[in-house]
């Protein structure tokens, strides 16, 4: 039997190269050399090219991956990998890493700062650890070879996967005092998947080109084009400029749309009535589709509005799949801003005789601008005062508009729900101004104006890698804050207010993934006060130590410029504002770190960061980090999956610690204690996390309605998707394709090709 090389010529095949390769590819792990080259040879034939017999031992070891064989997804990944040194070395060895970036900057790929003798390349070389490459497992392997390392225009790989961590870890050093250090202290903690930028910290570090930021959030303003003396951004058509320039560069984006005028409002300047706010949205839809991220996917926009805007009836109904279609937006990710003044009276009316008595009031945006500034009581008292001198355009019972809402969240999972004054009331910057929306992802909560469109830099650390208990935690969060500050000032911003905004306020959102995986290896039961004690000594840890590196930072580099006035300024932390929740939820301490002497330190270092802490989706990292997503149980044990070389089984990486027992997915948690375990995070979070919320198909109005009313009362900032059961059950074998299910989707379960966060 042949074989064809790469240059085409023919040779005799020889067997002991396969025998060498999987004895390699086996090594050290629960699956022997023997049964991977049995369900090889089976599948080759003569006249295979050498690439085609690589794909053909990925493609065989892939299909043997199974519960009971959940190691011959390693192998797969080794094989990978295999193919990948002979594109980039020729062979299985590494490239020096001086060799790979001349090879980056001739590609015109990498920016001439990689190479121009700031960093000791011979030093970064010998910190390279191949054996790194190891800890990938298949779809890991995957998502790197295939989307991460860097290419020529002719799509060659220049890198192998620990040339990109440390291509990413200089990038991220360019400013450095001492970059050579610093990029080894980066790489290591990356390399070891300890911790993992967000996406296109990933894609764009050390490029020509640097867009590392993942999400934007700006605010309508209602002319055509901006008032004299304004931005250009700060109005309709400006707007959607702006959107376009950050989608363009792969940003995902929420937008304030309250300031827009209502349907039917008098426009003085035409003699006519205003269309409102919907036909404005069709328009940024159809930007989201046009201007697409990076050329690879259609943008990512999520709209928000708040829930006495004229327009919310309509709003709510923006991506039914039924009714007028001129009233529908499919494309964007609707999300309602709700004050709790709503949800206040929704209570109310609830216990009332006749619902109906209870009225919600709709008030004009252009007549009465101030409530888009206002919350808290100082919201309540205006527009209780409103609403008694009659000024509102229209009123309907609040139960009648709340079951509409959440009707509609239970057909399309729209609009979001999210919470204004919690927002607001717990923000440290309230000096500068008020949280008018969230980001795409529902974890960012940070001020925009007509000046400046909010930025947020992300990245997570991977707590079912670095054990929360050990000193190794405190030491990666601060190695994770340094990068996270150094984005702000490497980062290429695609619209001038998202500079500002950034340079002046500096915040960061440093999450965590890797969280149920690490319950499970606790021996920790999601749904107990148990789960729900950890987590308060989780994120009292994880916030104690962000918020003391961003101080110690500030001690190093300096304030943030706004730091004057914060609500760090005054020695309030966000434990300081929390609702006093855990008692009641599982009865344990409130604290047990000592934060009056790290509020003191804040009020004498300052804060290099105006914001420290969000927990975002981890769709494509945690892929890569081969942990559970974010904050989320799994969605699945395992399912089909299917690439260009093979049907195969992933098995979920919360499998392999032996508690099948512990691993309950989704739809086997009841969502109350997703809420719970939401609100004892929060206490300790600065911004806000992307907290999804399952729920059977089939489930009473009420019981859906309150667990939305109790994420209000126990303080959480903000939801993200609400997804239902549609029976599907875990797919056992690889044999009826890749699934089609409604929450393919999901930005943190099932699309690891999100780029928009993580």
């Amino acid at each position: 039997m042949h074989v064809i090389k790469r240059d085409g010529s023919r040779e005799l095949f020889d067997i002991s190269k396969m025998e060498m390769l999987t004895r390699w590819a086996c090594q050290g792990l629960d699956i022997t050399a023997e049964e991977v080259l049995a369900a090889t040879k089976v599948l080759v034939y003569d006249g295979m090219t050498t690439k085609e017999i690589f794909d053909t031992q990925i493609a065989a070891a892939a299909r043997m991956i199974s519960l009971e064989k959940q190691d011959a997804t390693y192998v797969a990944a080794r094989y990978m990998l295999s193919s990948l040194y002979k594109e980039v070395s020729g062979g299985p060895f590494y490239a020096t890493v001086a060799e790979v970036i001349r090879a980056g900057i001739d590609a015109e790929r990498l920016s001439s700062r990689m190479g121009d003798g700031r960093f000791d390349l011979e030093r970064l070389n010998q910190a390279i650890d191949p054996s790194r490459d190891m800890l990938f497992d298949y779809m890991g392997m995957q998502a790197v070879a295939e989307r991460y390392v860097l290419r020529d225009k002719e799509f060659k790989a220049l890198e192998l996967p620990q040339h990109f961590w440390m291509r990413v870890a200089m990038g991220l050093a360019l400013n450095e005092d001492n970059p050579t250090a610093r990029a080894i202290e980066f790489y290591d903690v990356l390399s070891s998947l300890e911790y993992v930028t967000s996406t296109p910290t990933l894609f764009n570090s050390g490029l020509r080109r640097s867009q590392l930021s993942s999400c934007f959030g700006n605010r309508a303003a209602d002319t055509i084009t901006a008032d004299e003396g304004k931005h250009r951004f700060a109005s309709l058509f400006g707007l959607m400029e702006e959107c376009g320039l950050l989608s363009k560069f792969a940003g995902g984006i929420g937008t304030d749309w309250t300031p827009v005028r209502e349907k039917g409002q008098f426009i003085f300047g035409t003699n006519g009535v205003s269309s409102g706010v919907v036909p404005y949205l069709r328009i940024y839809n159809d930007t989201a589709v046009a201007v697409n991220q990076g050329g690879k996917r259609k943008g990512s926009f999520a709209p928000y509005l708040e829930v006495w805007h004229p327009d919310f009836p309509d709003f709510i109904e923006l991506r039914k799949n039924s009714g007028d279609e001129r009233l529908r937006a499919h494309d964007i990710y609707p999300a309602a801003w709700a004050c709790d003044l709503f949800f206040e009276r929704v209570r109310l009316a609830q216990d009332e005789m006749s619902a109906s008595t209870v009225m919600w009031s709709f008030f004009s945006p252009a007549k009465h601008p101030e409530l888009h500034e206002l919350w808290g009581e100082a919201f309540n008292q205006r527009y209780i005062e409103l609403e008694a001198q009659g000024a509102y355009v229209s009123q309907m019972p609040v139960l009648d508009l709340w079951r509409k809402w959440i009707t509609t969240l239970y057909e399309t999972g729209f609009p979001w729900v999210t919470f204004k004054d919690e927002s607001n009331r717990r923000s440290p910057q309230q000096h500068v101004g008020v949280i008018h929306n969230s980001n795409l992802c529902t974890e960012i909560t940070l001020n925009n104006s007509d000046e400046e469109t909010f930025v947020c830099n992300l990245g997570s650390v991977n707590v079912a890698r670095v054990n929360p208990a050990t000193p190794r935690f405190r030491e990666v969060i601060r190695t994770a804050m340094r990068m996270l500050d150094n984005v702000i000032d490497l980062n290429y911003y695609p619209s001038d207010r998202a500079q500002t905004a950034n340079m002046r306020h500096r915040p960061v959102g440093l999450g965590m993934m890797g969280y149920a995986e690490r319950l499970v290896m606790e021996g920790i039961d999601f749904e107990s006060t148990e789960h729900l004690a950890y987590a308060d000594v989780l994120f009292e840890t994880f916030s104690f130590h962000a918020i003391e590196a961003s101080s110690d930072l500030s001690a190093e580099r300096g304030a943030y410029e706004t730091f004057p006035g914060s609500l760090w300024s005054q020695g309030i932390l966000p434990v300081h504002t929390a609702r006093e929740i855990s008692d009641g939820l599982h009865g344990g301490e409130h604290q047990t770190l000592d934060w009056d002497a790290l509020a003191a330190t804040v009020v004498r270092q300052g804060m290099r960061n105006s914001n420290t802490m969000a927990i975002a989706p981890t769709a494509t990292i945690s892929v890569i980090a081969g942990t559970t997503p974010c904050i989320e149980p799994p969605y699945m044990r395992f399912r089909t999956e299917k690439n260009i070389s093979a049907k195969f089984l992933h098995v979920d990486p919360i499998m392999r610690h032996g508690r099948p027992e512990l691993v309950k997915t989704v739809f086997e948690i009841a969502p109350m204690w997703v809420i719970w375990a939401a609100a004892i995070r929060q206490k300790w979070i600065d911004q806000a996390q992307s907290t999804n919320v399952f729920v059977p198909k089939v489930i009473r109005g009420s019981d859906l309605a309150n667990l939305y009313l109790e994420a209000n009362r126990l303080g959480c900032k903000t939801t993200y998707y609400l997804r239902t059961d549609q029976e599907k059950k875990d797919d056992p074998a690889p044999t009826t394709g890749t699934q089609t299910d409604p929450s393919a989707a999901m930005c943190s379960i099932l699309d690891p090709g999100c780029e928009s966060c993580q």
